[in-house]
């Protein structure tokens, strides 16, 4: 009886959640669309603003340009909603405010995505009746594959038919803002304004036609759009003399789609609201959390015949939700929005990031200065297997439970436990050319001094070094714990067969301590691949880059150079770098087990 009950209730809860989540989709599409309506009639409010203030503000030029959707009012009246405040000649206080009702891109009927709405009312109404027929029919234990992959596939559909109307509006709404600009210059011409003067009204990327191919006479045009808009074979085309511009196209410059138009003598580029307002990440984040959340309903509606099941599941789900809210607010949101921010440019000064795609990618596999940090990288990871073995000698040497060795044990962990910086201000002050203790023993002892970290030759060996210090105790204590796990039987058993001490390392000690070497040279490698304070504090990537760290080049370019979209890329290519580092060590072991 209450498995009977509890399954509609279930059942009609992934109709909800389906129905929510398809409204997600369609609010993250509509709003984008929303917003970059906005942007473009603050652009408007922009250009009308210039050309009043431009015809010594006259209200028939931002008529001209804006019809009925605008509005000039006093500066201290209705300062809310889209617009724009212009100002008379010399006056520091406004005069007037312009303000610019949103226009609908793609015409009436186009403010909603109606395609993806019928095709989530369609999959709201599949389930509604498949949530019905559970009410009326007999209870089932099994998951309902067919509803969900019905379900998944209906939230896909609904997705891509979605993203593909706000990219067809955005294109439209792109192509409109970049001929308001055209109409501006020409109502700014048309008050005997020179082309140059009239290009500034539109406040958009331009440059004038014969300047098109001279790179140093292009003020506000990037190079590359400059030279597409001169590659086409009409550009030359002579515009007739009673149409002020021409109209709006595209052109393809430095991976991205630009609306251009020519006015007069004037060519204007702007970079499409498709792709610096794109929904392609925010709907697919939206359909992804729908499928799952529907996935996970049904997976309980699967267990309603089983009531001890669902109440264990829910309680389990109920327990875990804490330390999940945790890790999704602390360290997988943190994840998916550097994974975002790699695919932008995004910059701290931006008002929006840039959408990229896979551009930031693709540059890194072409950056030399990366993939020189990424081989001094693997080149100071090439100290872990040293470490590991001075530290299993020492930990050989140091088994003992006498007081000495006791002492002898400490001193050696005592690195392993103190501030990265402290050491490295420290070691720096040993290593320096000038003042160092070390150079000074040398020179003591009649030898010529080291450059430890003024040459390229010698200063990332010093790190290696230092970074074996740092860790030989660490790694000595592990393998003093694996040592004591060693039953005692199998050494007593070796010297009976006559086995030396060699023979025992190699034949006792080593196979036993498989899995922790295994352990120390997994941490270790990841460890090295995150190296960060030594270089910080004692060479700052220097000299001429020879410790130039992958960490230490992230930071420089996030927080130096402010190239975020750069630094995030470059933290998810080295994540799969030391990933597969990883795998590779998993699979040798599991190869090792196959064959013990």
């Amino acid at each position: 009886m209450v498995s009977g009950t509890r399954q509609p209730v279930l059942a009609a809860l992934a109709a909800v959640i389906l129905a929510g989540g398809l409204g997600l989709v369609l609010a993250v599409a509509a709003g984008r669309v929303a917003g970059a309506r906005t942007a473009a009639a603050e652009a408007e409010a922009r250009m009308a603003a210039a050309l009043w203030e431009e015809d010594g503000g006259s209200d028939q030029v931002v008529a001209g340009l804006l019809g009925e959707r605008a509005t000039i009012v006093g500066a201290g009246e209705g300062a809310g909603g889209t617009g724009a405040f212009a100002y008379e000649a010399g006056a520091l206080d406004p005069a007037v405010r312009i303000a610019v009702a949103p226009r609908r891109a793609g015409g009436p009927g186009t403010t909603f995505p109606l395609a993806a709405t019928a095709i989530a009312l369609a999959a709201v109404a599949l389930i509604a009746g498949w949530a019905a027929a559970r009410r009326r029919g007999p209870t089932r234990g099994r998951y309902p594959t067919g509803i969900a992959l019905l379900s998944v596939g209906c939230i896909a559909l609904a997705t891509i038919t979605a993203g593909r109307w706000a990219d067809r509006e955005l294109r439209a709404l792109s192509a409109a803002t970049v001929a308001q600009g055209a109409r501006a210059v020409g109502l700014a011409m048309a008050t005997g304004a020179d082309p140059a003067r009239a290009a500034r009204v539109a406040h958009l990327s331009w440059a004038e036609d014969r300047s098109l191919e001279a790179a140093d006479e292009q003020w506000t045009m990037p190079p590359g759009v400059a030279a597409a808009i001169a590659a086409r074979p009409d550009r030359g085309a002579a515009l007739p003399a009673d149409t002020p511009a021409g109209a709006p196209y595209t052109v393809e410059a430095d991976g991205a789609t630009w609306h251009a138009v020519r006015a007069g003598d004037v060519h204007l580029a702007f970079l499409g609201h498709e792709r610096t307002a794109s929904p392609t990440l925010p709907l697919a984040a939206a359909g992804a959390l729908a499928a799952l959340l529907v996935a996970l309903v049904l997976h309980l509606a699967q267990l309603a015949a089983r009531p001890r099941a669902l109440r264990r599941t829910l309680a389990a789900w109920g327990l875990l939700t804490p330390a999940a809210a945790l890790i999704l607010a602390f360290t997988l949101g943190p994840l998916l929005f550097s994974l975002w921010i790699s695919l932008h440019e995004w910059r701290l000064i931006d008002p929006a990031p840039l959408f990229l795609g896979l551009d930031n990618y693709g540059g890194l596999l072409q950056d030399g200065e990366w993939w020189s940090a990424i081989g001094n990288t693997a080149l100071f990871t090439l100290h872990v297997p040293a470490a590991m073995a001075l530290a299993l000698a020492l930990a050989l040497l140091t088994r003992g439970s006498r007081r000495a060795m006791r002492w002898a044990r400490l001193a050696l962990f005592l690195p392993g436990i103190t501030s990265v910086a402290a050491i490295a201000v420290v070691w720096k002050w040993l290593l320096s050319d000038r003042y160092g203790l070390l150079n000074r023993g040398l020179a003591g002892a009649g030898l010529e001094s080291v450059p430890w970290l003024t040459s390229p030759d010698t200063a990332l060996v010093s790190l290696m070094l230092i970074g074996i210090w740092m860790v030989v105790g660490y790694q000595m204590v592990i393998f003093q714990a694996g040592l004591a796990a060693i039953p005692r039987d199998w050494y007593d058993a070796a010297r009976v067969d006559g086995a030396g001490p060699w023979q025992r390392f190699r034949h006792v000690t080593l196979p036993g301590l498989r899995h922790t070497l295994f352990f120390v040279l997994v941490t270790s490698v990841i460890g090295s691949f995150q190296v960060f304070g030594l270089v910080y504090v004692m060479t700052e990537g220097g000299p001429l880059g020879a410790t130039d760290v992958a960490v230490y080049h992230i930071y420089r370019e996030a927080w130096e150079f402010l190239q975020f979209g750069n630094a995030a890329a470059m933290s998810w290519m080295l994540f799969a770098v030391v990933f597969a580092a990883t795998w590779l060590h998993f699979r040798f072991l599991d190869t090792r087990r196959a064959h013990g």
